[in-house]
């Protein structure tokens, strides 16, 4: 009788603590944990296990219960679906509404880095040390120690970088962030270059790259990169010097104040390609992936000139010196200044040059 009795008070205590779990179980799912009207921040880091996010949330002082936490998770089966990121939990989140948020990568905060098709190395990491949400690390760096700490000593910056939107983790640092641009860009080149057309007058992958920066500087539709890349490898297969006014303007520097004059025509550096036959020693910016494509499939012209049209925007091609003769007189007839859209891109490539080296 005693034992029997000892048995129904045990078994008694066993559903009590069964209930009582349960009830906590249920109010712990439900209970809203974030109370702050500005949510939370808070960041799974790669690797990240459920039960380190646990700890770290109760070390916050969020979570009372970690248990109950990671056997929700477990409950849930969620243990291995953890996507890194930075999150922000909204108030009234609940245990069950913040794991949904982890697993599915809703609600993450999204940091972002652009570079944009056309930027030099310079504007780039300019605009690089300007971002607030990143760690800097490279900011008193040389462009050659940048590239040591990439694995590529001895590479010009220039160009290897591709044009992307780069989502980040807040306090990822700027050399992770241009990491992934080089490889994407090596990614990119090397999966064009062994797609190419046959016979271009490119030796490797790396001067379909400089031809690459190039033309995308010229262009202003992407209807034209390849007319551009034709006339182009066309100069280059005929020996040709190739005459493209924004190696000129690279080669100058801050020197260059918005105008061509005639005396940087003249000007022996080597990217001046009025002076120098060929391709230039590197890229002169960081090109897109249709201009990559251009030159890797130029237009089949016969091509050799171009000029700018009176619209700012599209240019006029010949096939001869004297049809390009014909087409620079007739891009200079004169235009009313609130039609001329050459003019207006000229003033404000001027404006934006000396903001870029000053």
């Amino acid at each position: 009788m005693i034992f029997q009795r000892h048995l129904k008070i045990i078994a008694a205590i066993i559903l009590a603590i069964c209930v009582g779990f349960v009830i906590a179980w249920g109010i712990f799912i439900r209970s809203p944990l974030i109370l702050n009207d500005h949510g939370l921040k808070f960041k799974v880091f790669p690797g990240s296990s459920f039960k380190t996010i646990a700890a770290d949330l109760h070390s916050q002082g969020i979570l009372k219960h970690p248990l109950f936490f990671t056997l929700l998770f477990r409950w849930r089966g969620d243990t291995h679906h953890l996507k890194a990121g930075e999150y922000l939990f909204p108030k009234g989140a609940t245990p069950n509404s913040m794991i949904e948020q982890m697993v599915t990568g809703r609600g993450m905060v999204n940091h972002s880095f652009i570079i944009v098709p056309g930027q030099t190395f310079y504007q780039v990491r300019q605009t690089l040390n300007k971002d607030e949400a990143l760690q800097h690390s490279t900011k008193d760096l040389s462009n050659a120690a940048i590239m040591k700490l990439l694995g590529r000593p001895g590479l010009a910056p220039e160009g290897v970088f591709f044009p992307d939107t780069y989502y980040f983790m807040e306090g990822s640092t700027d050399i992770a962030v241009l990491r992934r641009s080089y490889m994407a860009m090596q990614k990119k080149l090397n999966a064009a270059w062994s797609h190419r057309a046959q016979k271009l007058p490119f030796r490797n992958a790396y001067e379909a790259l400089i031809a690459a920066s190039i033309i995308v500087k010229e262009a202003d539709i992407s209807e034209e990169l390849p007319i551009i890349a034709g006339v182009l490898t066309n100069r280059l297969r005929r020996d040709i010097k190739l005459q493209f006014d924004p190696t000129v303007i690279y080669g100058l520097g801050s020197r260059f104040d918005g105008t061509i004059y005639r005396r940087d025509l003249l000007a022996d550096t080597p990217y001046n390609t009025y002076v120098h036959k060929g391709l230039p020693p590197t890229p002169i910016s960081m090109p897109s992936m249709d201009a990559i494509d251009a030159v890797m499939h130029p237009d089949a012209n016969n091509y050799l000139y171009f000029v700018a049209r009176g619209d700012g925007m599209t240019h006029q091609f010949s096939r001869t010196l004297a049809d390009h003769n014909a087409a620079v007189a007739a891009s200079k007839k004169f235009h009313p200044w609130f039609f001329n859209g050459a003019l207006i891109k000229s003033y404000l490539r001027k404006i934006f040059t000396k903001t870029i080296f000053n």
